[in-house]
């Protein structure tokens, strides 16, 4: 085997996770073909033969998603207990935060774990630079004194074949996807409102073929497999599946691979919803692409690539009382949601529409720009 890099992923069966990786290798083979990849699960502690691997590589990537979390080491890379025995340089590629709330001064103080902070100086230690997905991690990194970090974006942004392409809005909506979050599975008012979301938006696009697109299984078998897969999950998502059923709306189930993913909705002409990765891949081959933000990733996204934005929710309850209340009653909804977010998609697509995709063309060419500082990245790793 040629030299090569070890990255550490986290796809376990939620689509996007599979397209982060999926787009990364691209990038690796287009631009840096002088390195073979070898791909590892990130929550599997290294044995004695997988260290040696890792330390017989020319470094050590830990891959995005939302992996900058208060127990990044060992909760989401597991790697190895004692840091010191990895000899390799480490780096990370399109790392993100994780904050429900999602606002900016949320990355002034932001919670990191003793053996988190020490991995990451290991890892700056390195000399290598720090790649991350947007802003609110750079910032994030910066108040904890970190300096080595460039926002190259998600490498799912980039599909080599359309980098430098203008976009052109489609002649006619013909199919239009909606995503499915992940809030509904605690908050009765997101819920509620995703329900709303989803009736006013099939009835607004009535002349297109309407689906509800879920990202995770919804077979309980192949879902619960998976690493860290929870029961209510599963249960919930089955649920909101049977009310799509009794309402007539057509759904599908993407989950386990980037193919699945890639295919779907290179079949769409408009995804409006939840998931991130859905919104980065439109936006990525120059299709149109509404985000609704339940959280700090969705929020993110906005300053990363501009683009069509509408926030989920008025407000996260993150008070001790609210913790203490959620606690002690699992009904507890700590969600203000926006009961207008139908309203502002449709104000939004009809803008898009009378200006010949304006927002469009700013993410167009914010990603563009972006790939620059993917490419410089990709171009100091050893």
């Amino acid at each position: 085997m040629k030299d090569y890099y070890v990255i550490l992923t986290g796809s376990k069966n939620n689509a996007g996770d599979f397209l982060i990786k999926y787009r990364a290798k691209k990038l690796f083979a287009a631009l840096r073909p002088d390195r073979e990849i070898v791909d590892l699960d990130a929550w599997k502690p290294f044995d004695a033969a997988t260290l040696e691997l890792v330390n017989n590589a020319k470094a050590l990537i830990l891959m995005g998603g939302p992996s900058l979390q208060s127990h990044m080491h060992p909760g989401i890379y597991a790697l190895t207990a004692n840091l010191d025995d990895i000899k390799v340089p480490i780096t990370t590629m399109g790392i993100g935060w994780k904050s429900i709330s999602g606002n900016w001064q949320d990355s002034y103080d932001y919670p990191l774990s003793a053996s988190t902070l020490k991995l990451l100086k290991k890892a700056a230690g390195s000399g290598l630079p720090f790649s991350v997905r947007d802003f609110h991690t750079l910032n994030t990194l910066a108040f904890k004194g970190f300096d080595n970090v460039l926002m190259t974006g998600c490498p799912a942004y980039y599909d080599l074949d359309f980098i430098g392409k203008e976009f052109k809005l489609p002649e006619k909506l013909r199919k239009v996807a909606f995503s499915l979050g992940v809030s509904f599975i605690e908050s009765a008012s997101m819920e509620r409102e995703m329900k709303s979301q989803i009736l006013r938006l099939r009835e607004y696009f009535k002349e297109a073929e309407f689906e509800v697109v879920f990202h995770h299984a919804l077979d309980s078998n192949t879902f619960l497999k998976s690493h860290g897969a929870k029961q209510v999950h599963n249960s919930k998502h089955n649920e909101f599946a049977q009310w799509l059923k009794g309402e007539g709306i057509a759904y599908v189930d993407i989950s386990g691979s980037a193919e699945s993913l890639v295919d779907y909705y290179s079949s769409v002409d408009l995804h409006v919803g939840y998931r991130v990765h859905a919104h980065i891949f439109m936006n990525s081959i120059s299709r149109m692409s509404v985000l609704i933000a339940e959280d700090g990733r969705g929020k993110a996204v906005e300053k990363v690539i501009g683009g069509m934005v509408v926030e989920g929710f008025h407000h996260y309850r993150n008070d001790i009382l609210s913790k203490v209340c959620k606690k002690i009653f699992s009904g507890y909804n700590r969600y203000v949601a926006n009961k207008r977010v139908a309203d502002d998609v449709v104000a939004q697509m009809r803008y898009e529409l009378y200006s010949k995709g304006h927002r469009m063309n700013v993410s167009r060419t914010m990603m563009d720009s972006n790939f620059s500082v993917m490419k410089n990245y990709l171009e100091r790793l050893p």
